[in-house]
């Protein structure tokens, strides 16, 4: 009889005996630990940062951790938080399945909830939270747990720390895991705490980490000495980079009270039917056009003086330009939309082309943007002409809306995400260079923005005063 509670004791202690008695890899098999996890795994350490590359674990230790700490902690509280809700989703969706359908851990469990936020309580006083920061870090107000544990940690906001280090109780454990982006935020200085102990595991640690793998890295991020290669491939911060918009402000412009409408569409079908009826007013379209494997991001947006309201999004995967350019003469007969902006890119002039020779209407009203190229932004009092770079320009148009608060968004996981990870750098020339990758939501945000401006700027607009909003909580 003491044998097997020996066993049981040490099958509850040790987190690699734990996993393998537990979990099951992606085969049915019972999860064996790789070499460069144990050590952290079984960690016991107050402080503890992992700076790594994807696709290494990362996301099996937090579950691994929640669950022992569910069995060892009774008594004790665990907060996992994110600054996204698409970061928070996976993780705490992987958790509430493992408790449901593990029977030992099923039948501990004495409360759930998935909304507002995330809660389980166990029958032994564990108490396991999820939740992402809000605007401000808001969510982690008048919070006091002993365990927690950040993921993705590079996106947190500065305000978002500050609140995040006030919840956790005094001689608690803050484990923090996260993937260089260049920025040099608080993740970046906690990387370099010497109180914590840290951890490195570039993305080749995997061992399903292929040649092709990294070949097709290379090519997607534009080359191994990239800052996409450097940041999520080898786990590094490489050379500084900033962040293109305030992620306070961005959370600040979505309004949770306006419905999400999207469309996805893919294969050859052109079906656009709204949830509801689309009301009068002025509309603008915003077209960041992919082919192939790239995606299509189209934004609606109502001007409603001083808000400029994202009203639709409509997201194509696999398509052609016949089938791009179908769409948007689709959504044009429903908002007839004042002006059309597009990314004129390989796939972009293709469709602007298309729809300029249908006729003189669609030649007044679509703006094919070349995003290198240079636009005129105004004169000075001499009469000398202001030019900027277009992206720049549209960017700052961007920036400009967010700060005055006057750009409303719905809530979104996609888009919030892309905002937060959007960084730039300067080249020697002074010139901004912008990250590449998963930014096609704010491509598409560009492009309506500046169709907006061109379009009520040559019309002598007036700035208008902007009205207190009434938020509801």
């Amino acid at each position: 009889m003491s044998s097997v509670r020996d066993n049981l004791f040490r099958l509850l202690q040790n987190r690699t005996l734990f996993a393998y008695r537990f979990f099951r890899d992606v085969n049915g098999k019972p999860w064996q630990v790789r070499g460069y996890q144990r050590e952290s795994l079984e960690s016991n350490a107050l402080r503890k940062v992992h700076c790594d590359g994807r696709d290494v674990g990362k996301t099996s230790e937090i579950e691994i951790i929640a669950c022992w700490a569910m069995v060892n902690c009774p008594g004790k509280s665990m907060l996992i938080a994110t600054q996204c809700e698409n970061h928070l989703f996976p993780i705490m969706n992987r958790l509430a399945r493992r408790f449901e359908t593990t029977p030992e851990f099923a039948s501990g469990i004495a409360e759930l909830r998935r909304s507002p936020s995330y809660f389980i309580r166990f029958v032994n006083g564990f108490t396991l939270w999820g939740r992402i920061a809000g605007p401000r870090g808001i969510n982690f107000q008048g919070m006091h747990v002993d365990w927690q544990i950040v993921d993705e940690a590079q996106e947190m906001t500065e305000t978002s720390w500050g609140e995040l280090y006030q919840a956790l109780n005094g001689g608690g454990k803050r484990w923090v895991y996260g993937v260089p982006n260049g920025l040099r935020n608080t993740f970046y200085r906690i990387t370099f705490l010497t109180d914590a102990e840290q951890y490195h595991w570039p993305s080749y640690f995997n061992p399903e980490f292929t040649k092709e793998k990294d070949e097709e890295l290379a090519l997607l991020y534009g080359g191994r000495d990239s800052p996409g290669y450097v940041h999520r491939v080898l786990g590094l911060h490489g050379e500084p980079m900033n962040a293109v918009f305030n992620l306070d402000d961005y959370l600040t412009c979505v309004d949770e009270s306006l419905p999400n409408h999207e469309i996805r569409l893919k294969g050859s079908q052109i079906h656009l039917e709204l949830p509801e009826p689309v009301s009068k007013g002025m509309y603008y379209l915003g077209c960041d056009l992919g082919f192939s494997r790239d995606p299509s991001e189209f934004m609606v947006y109502k001007n409603d003086p001083p808000y400029f309201i994202c009203v639709l999004r409509v997201h194509l995967e696999n398509v052609t330009y016949a089938y791009q350019q179908a769409v948007i003469q689709e959504l044009d007969k429903i908002f007839r939309f004042c002006k059309i902006g597009i990314d004129c890119g390989n796939s972009g002039r293709a469709v602007a082309h298309q729809l300029m020779i249908l006729g003189m209407d669609w030649e007044q009203r679509i703006y094919a943007f070349e995003f290198g190229g240079m636009i005129e932004t105004g004169q000075l009092s001499d009469g000398t002409v202001q030019r900027r770079r277009t992206k720049e320009w549209m960017t700052e148009l961007l920036q400009r809306r967010l700060a005055e608060h006057t750009i409303i968004f719905p809530k979104n996981a996609e888009r919030e995400q892309q905002y937060a990870n959007h960084t730039f750098l300067l080249n020697a020339q002074g010139q901004y260079v912008y990250s590449k990758g998963n930014d096609h939501i704010i491509d598409a945000d560009r492009c309506a923005l500046l169709a907006w401006y061109l379009d009520t700027h040559a019309k002598g607009e007036r700035e208008v005063r902007v009205r207190p909003r009434v938020w509801a909580f």
